[in-house]
Parts: structure tokens; sequence; C-alpha cells
């Protein structure tokens, strides 16, 4: 009996060391992940997150040009900024993106990426003006309050207003107050999964789609994804402890709900979601594994994932894939 307990142990104990060969990737290895038009992509700078790198890229977000619109013919655009989530919260610049002359139309809730702490909505101008034509919603690019100066929940109130504002002024924009979408690219993809569950748990408008572009699930770092790509020019996982600190603030427990999709218990009872994963992405893993939760869950999702694909690279065909759900949701 000792004899056959002594085999058990060590064949778990082989199990389990051999299931742990993950180590972090060399350039040429993650070159081999990549598609071969991606390839030279290894070869750029690896720059890491400081503050002054933080200030560096915003100055550069703030002195970029709103870009002109291939379709500003057909497109109607309006900045405005509406009341944040309580008195003391700042208001929050939008773009309103719609069809010229239209009315009643659904309405998607576009946030932009940057990792919580930069970006800008001019990054996805031409994007939501395409969503806008080609599918005929109403887009609300929503330019949300960065960490650290601004850190949880500061994005997610702007995102609740944003999402309060939209369905009670709906008639007024030219949309429809019950067909309501919410999406987003990287951060904003977290931000946008985060607002799906704080709308169920506020009993807040009715969310009838969520799209997540390359999300967040959580901050584990023991995924494979995130060992592999530790080190890589880009987003890479040498990245989210500081990433982390500043967006968490004081205070805060990483694991707290809403700061990022995966970390609440429930997730049944959620929008359908579409999620897109990129294979080259140290969010990968996290990404595929709340997808995994949400399926379990009961709720529709579906996913689509990217080979060769790194983090941030535009996804081809994501665009169809979204106006197709909103066709089969926003109805």
């Amino acid at each position: 009996m000792k004899k056959h307990i002594l085999f058990l142990i060590l064949f778990l104990i082989s199990g389990w060391s051999t299931a742990q060969q993950y180590h972090p990737l060399t350039l040429q290895e993650v070159e081999k992940r990549l598609l071969p038009q991606f390839g030279p992509m290894v070869n750029t700078l690896i720059k890491d997150i400081t503050l002054e790198e933080i200030k560096k890229q915003r100055k550069i977000d703030s002195e970029m040009p709103w870009p002109e619109l291939k379709n500003k013919d057909s497109v109607e655009v309006v900045h405005s900024k509406i009341p944040g989530f309580t008195t003391k919260d700042p208001e929050i610049p939008v773009t309103i993106y719609k069809p010229k002359n239209a009315k009643n139309l659904p309405m998607f809730l576009w946030f932009h990426g940057g990792g919580f702490i930069y970006g800008t909505p001019k990054w996805d101008h031409q994007k939501c003006a395409d969503y806008t034509q080609k599918g005929n919603i109403l887009v609300i690019n929503v330019d949300y309050r960065f960490a650290p100066e601004n850190p949880f929940p500061a994005a997610l109130h702007d995102a609740y207003a944003s999402l309060l504002w939209a369905n009670k002024n709906a008639e007024s924009i030219g949309g429809n107050p019950k067909l309501l979408a919410v999406g987003g690219v990287s951060a904003g993809a977290g931000i946008s999964g985060g607002l799906a569950q704080y709308a169920r748990d506020q009993k807040g408008p009715k969310i009838s789609l969520q799209v997540l572009e390359i999300p967040p699930g959580d901050f584990e770092m023991k995924y494979p994804s995130v060992i592999e790509l530790k080190r890589i020019p880009g987003l890479k996982s040498d990245d989210f402890p500081i990433i982390k600190k500043f967006y968490m603030g004081k205070n805060r427990n990483s694991k707290e709900k809403y700061i990022l999709p995966g970390n609440i218990e429930d997730v049944s009872n959620l929008p359908p979601t579409v999620i897109f994963v990129a294979g080259a992405d140290p969010l990968r893993d996290s990404g595929l594994a709340y997808t995994d939760r949400l399926i379990k869950a009961g709720n529709f999702t579906e996913l689509h994932f990217f080979a060769g694909y790194a983090h941030g690279m535009p996804l081809p065909g994501s665009m169809e894939i979204t106006l197709r759900a909103m066709k089969q949701f926003l109805k």
C-alpha cells in the first residue's frame, strides 16, 4: 500500500513539473509566434512605463489633431461634455457620431485603450465613424479619467455616468434608450466589462451587448501568456505591476470587483458578449479565462482568437463581426 502511495506522489510531482514548462520567451521565440509580416516588430524599442513616459505620451496625445474622417460627408460628429457620476466629479468629454439626420438608432458606448493611464478618443475617431456609417448606429466615444491621478473607480464612474446619460438623453441625440451596447479595446474593454457588471448590480439601464477587444481579464501573473511575454516591445507583462499600482491607487485590493471583469464572483446574467483575443498578447490567457467563465455561467458568448497577432494590432474583420452581433441583439 505504501509503495502505491509513494508511486502516486511521484507521479503527481512528475506531472506538476512537466506542466510548469513556461518561461520568458526570447525575442526570436516571440517572432515565431507572430505572422511573418509582423515579425519585424520584435526589433522595435522596448519601453518601460514610468511617470515620465506617461507624461510624454499624454503630451503627444493632447497635441495630436483630430484625424480628418474619410466618411465625413455622411457622418455627423458632435463634441460635447456630460455630467459626471456625482456632483463632485468633473464633466466627461464625449464625441457622438451618427448618420446625418438619423433618429431612434441603437447606441454603442465606446472606450479607448491606453492601460488606464493614457490614451485618447482620437485614436478611435475613424473607427467610431465607420461603426456609425456601416452599422447605422449612434456611437459615443468616451474620454474617461486616467490613473494615477484618478485611480479606480474614477474610470468606472465615468463609464456608468455615460451609460446613464445616454439612456436618459437618447431621444434628444437620435438614439434608442432600449438598444444599448458597450465596448472597448484593451483597458477600454476592461472598463466595458466592469461597466456591464456594475450596471447589472445597480439595476441600471439594460445593456444588450458587450464587445471586449483584447480585454484584461484580471491581474493574475501565473498565466502562461504572462510568464512567456514578459519582456517584449509594446505591452508586456513587466508592465502589469506598475499599471496595477497606478490604476488601483492606495489601499485597494487588486481582486476587488469591477476593477477588472474577471474579479467578480458572479458572472451570470450578463449581456451577450463578443470577445476578441490575440495569440501573442500577455493578456491572452486572462481574456480566455474570463470567456470560459462567461460560457459556463450560461451567457451567450462568442470568442474570436487571432493567432499570430500581438496586443494592439488591428484584428481583421472585428468590425464586421461586431456589426453582425449588433444586428442580432440590438433590435
